[in-house]
């Protein structure tokens, strides 16, 4: 498979033509009132990114599909999506300190489109990391490894940033979507975290808290995932026809 390499950090909140009115560049400080991307240019510019999640979605779909028919399991619990508003692309730009247009979000952004895919194990995660970089049609061009290096904060879980073909008339192109993969555990510690803790000062008692939670859910998960494993030892999952 083909691998590229981005630079930009890539983050994400648990989603052509150019235009010479709107798309030339203001830099922030150098504006005196607030600069917003009209709405008429955001819906163009996120139109191919929502095409490429949907086309990364139905093929995620489809591994787990083809997973369950030859190992009669599923991997995958749900896939969630979401596309980037056009307010949290603005806020991003500017806390980058970037032109406010589409052409800085479309050369810099690689979370503008964004897919989490929940699996039951940890296990399950690099079943389906296996098949998805087996697809010689998808470009890898940035991953980042949570599960084995967990961020001091507790939080776990596997990004990708994946170039998905899209065709126009004028041709195909490449648009990064953003993919996290977790365990129900882990999406369970990462949602209460950003719930509690995302806004405003975090007592250092709920931090230390969250880093324990983090640990117990993992314990968990393991023992639940030995109970399967036992349970498989006496009734193997037998292939579909």
């Amino acid at each position: 498979m083909k691998e590229a390499q981005l630079s930009n950090e890539m983050l994400m909140e648990t989603d052509k033509e150019p235009l010479a009115d709107t798309n030339s560049a203001i830099p922030v400080e150098s504006s005196c009132e607030a600069v917003h991307i009209p709405q008429e240019d955001y819906d163009q510019l996120v139109e191919p990114y929502r095409e490429a999640m949907t086309r990364l979605k139905v093929r995620m779909n489809g591994l787990n599909e083809d997973y369950r028919k030859k190992y009669r399991d599923y991997p995958i619990h749900n896939i969630q999506t979401r596309i980037k508003s056009k307010k949290s692309i603005e806020h991003k730009l500017i806390m980058r300190n970037l032109p406010i247009t589409t052409f800085a979000a479309k050369d810099n952004l690689t979370d503008i489109a964004g897919i989490r895919v929940i699996c039951y194990f940890i296990e399950d995660i690099f079943s389906i990391l296996s098949l998805v970089k087996t697809q010689t049609d998808l470009l890898i061009l940035k991953e980042s490894d949570y599960i084995h290096y967990p961020k001091s904060s507790g939080y776990k879980s596997y990004h990708m940033v994946l170039g998905v073909p899209v065709y126009r008339i004028e041709g195909m192109q490449y648009y990064p979507v953003e993919i996290q993969f977790r365990t129900l555990a882990m999406d369970l510690w990462a949602s209460m975290e950003h719930r509690i803790c995302y806004k405003g000062i975090t007592p250092d008692e709920t931090v230390n808290a969250f880093m324990k939670y983090s640990n117990e859910l993992s314990e968990m998960e393991r023992r639940m995932k030995h109970l399967l494993d036992e349970i498989r030892k006496e009734y193997p999952q037998e292939p579909m026809q």
